[in-house]
């Protein structure tokens, strides 16, 4: 068991590197006078606790997350393996034992390739220094959790992104992500990585040395902004012996006006 405190450090951090500025997470007047800490950065400490130890030797694993409660800056939460599942963990709080979020490897031996909407290259350049900004983050970090993290970034920085028809349909003419954080709420329930198991090997700054393609999957809307929409995004890296997809779940809907 281990306890997890966050501060709002921890949040400039996370945030220096995914561009993730969401108001929610420093902003008072809109976390109700209490902020919660990003749930990609929390689950940065739930997945360097994760083993694949005990499922078979399948090329691929899929990690799956569940978002429940949002996690508040100074409270301590209790991180511990679930021992009704294999390859499980759970972020609890300390105060009421209630779960906040979970985490589960299970192997994966066939998985369905998507075809992106859109590609874009991450230079070397650039991908050397988004090493040096995550390194502190997580410093033993194994080489998915460093491009589970990429992707997310490039998900919620790709213009691309915004332009797909079921997503642009839903949001007001020319929005951009600040413009959705600051007139939406905007909060992650899930996620779900798909990644070959050699992707286990240990990352360190410099590992990647060649310029990496992303490509952006086609999104899913259920409902609309106005009364709430479920949005799943997704992401991908395949190439070489690099394949790795990050599908990201939001509930968005509009800020109450007065």
């Amino acid at each position: 068991m281990r306890t997890l405190v966050y501060t709002l450090n921890d949040a400039h951090q996370w945030a220096a590197f995914s561009g993730d500025y969401n108001p929610v997470h420093f902003d008072l007047a809109r976390g109700d006078g209490q902020l919660t800490i990003h749930g990609m950065r929390a689950l940065l400490d739930v997945k360097s606790a994760l083993s694949g130890e005990g499922l078979d030797d399948s090329s691929s694993l899929k990690c799956t997350v569940r978002l429940r409660r949002p996690l508040r800056y100074g409270t301590p939460y209790q991180l511990t393996q679930d021992t009704r599942r294999t390859a499980a963990m759970n972020v609890t709080d300390s105060t009421d034992g209630q779960t906040c979020l979970s985490c589960q490897f299970t192997a994966l031996n066939n998985d369905e390739e998507v075809a992106p909407v859109s590609i874009s290259t991450l230079d070397a350049y650039e991908l050397a220094r988004l090493e040096q900004t995550f390194s502190p983050l997580l410093p033993q970090a194994q080489q998915w959790q460093f491009l589970d993290a990429l992707l997310f970034r490039h998900l919620i920085h790709d213009a691309a992104l915004l332009r797909q028809e079921v997503i642009a349909t839903s949001l007001p003419t020319g929005a951009t992500l600040d413009a959705v954080f600051s007139q939406c709420q905007v909060v992650q329930t899930h996620q779900e990585l798909v990644f070959d198991r050699r992707l286990l090997a240990s990352w360190t700054p410099g590992g990647f040395t060649h310029p990496l393609e992303i490509g952006v999957l086609p999104a899913l809307v259920v409902g609309d902004v106005e009364s709430g929409a479920v949005v799943r995004i997704a992401a991908t890296i395949c190439q070489e012996n690099i394949r790795i997809s990050n599908a990201i779940t939001l509930k968005i809907s509009q800020l109450a006006t007065n």
